[in-house]
């Protein structure tokens, strides 16, 4: 039996907004090998929990008022560099200056896609080489090709 199958993902959710936190928990249960630890609605909350809940991995809403999505994972990350930690987004993924920033459309995460996910990206010792700051989520990469296309189209002249 894999390390993963004996012992539980530990996940916490992060999201102003309940109904959300609870569909995020549903579908962290919902994910074999996976159990939520907690869940916290702003950031102060989020980083007062991380140290007593010892979560693996942290789900957190981007669209949380004043950019504190993106606050919260970047403190986060800095004081636990090896933490998991997954921008989720409400609506399509958007292009943020911050290269080391992908940010996961909320209605692409599902039981399977975690699972996934936590394959390929879950084991911080194995990555120990990379960068020390660096945020790790899913992107879906032809979002962003689908979007700069849309937008040279746009930009194309109409032929009649």
């Amino acid at each position: 039996m894999s390390a993963l199958a004996q012992t539980p993902v530990r996940v916490l959710v992060v999201d102003d907004s309940e109904v959300f936190q609870h569909v995020l928990s549903v579908l962290v249960a919902a994910t074999p090998a996976f159990e939520v630890v907690g869940t916290a609605s702003s950031r102060r909350e989020a980083l007062h929990l991380i140290d007593a809940l010892d979560p693996q991995l942290v789900l957190v809403d981007l669209q949380m008022p004043e950019l504190e999505g993106i606050e919260t994972a970047c403190r986060l990350r800095e004081q636990h560099p090896d933490l998991m930690v997954v921008l989720l987004a409400a609506n399509r993924p958007m292009s943020l200056a911050l290269p080391s920033l992908v940010i996961v459309d909320k209605q692409d995460v599902s039981p399977e896609w975690l699972a996934d996910f936590w394959r390929r990206h879950g084991d911080r010792k194995a990555a120990a080489g990379e960068a020390r700051f660096r945020l790790v989520a899913a992107a879906v990469a032809a979002a962003r090709s689908d979007e700069r296309q849309h937008e040279e189209e746009k930009r194309k002249p109409h032929r009649r």
